[in-house]
């Protein structure tokens, strides 16, 4: 009987909690739902192809999300490339669409370090692709190696 008394007040006090511009909102329809603005393709697009602004539209909508944590936002922007071919009003989310890459595997970068005023330039080849703030090796020469972080296109910023 107590716990059912507490159980009865605890979801009281939930509802009192949630009122909003004076009207209670039901938990169990807000409960695992979120909403969200993710780009939506405007038309079908390729594997490969380079996304413009034109090419898709930001849409706000409500999915159903049970977990604890918050959906991932993260939005396809322009520059960004399709990864496999993608409809007409799909949403444009990972795997589909990545980030272009900046670098690649065996191309020829230009490795930076800075500290203070003094500055040091070297050139290299990448060892893996990398999109912008991803880590990249690059070997100087047979016997060494650098790590870095992509910065720009063939750049290479030492950790």
């Amino acid at each position: 009987m107590t716990s059912l008394l507490l159980g009865i007040l605890a979801t009281a006090l939930l509802l009192m909690l949630n009122v909003t511009d004076g009207r209670a909102q039901s938990l169990a329809a807000a409960r695992g739902t979120v909403r969200v603005t993710w780009p939506r393709a405007v038309h079908a697009m390729p594997r490969g192809q380079s996304i413009a602004a034109s090419d898709y539209v930001l849409v706000d909508t409500v999915i159903a999300w049970p977990w604890n944590s918050q959906p991932d936002t993260v939005h396809a922007i322009a520059g960004w490339v399709t990864r496999r071919a993608i409809a007409a009003g799909e949403f444009l989310r990972a795997p589909g669409v990545a980030p272009a890459t900046l670098i690649a595997m065996g191309s020829a970068v230009k490795v930076l370090w800075q500290d203070g005023s003094l500055r040091l330039t070297l050139t290299g080849t990448a060892t893996n692709n990398a999109v912008l703030g991803a880590p990249v090796g690059v070997r100087i020469d047979k016997n060494r190696r650098l790590d870095g972080i992509a910065v720009g296109p063939n750049t290479v910023r030492l950790r």
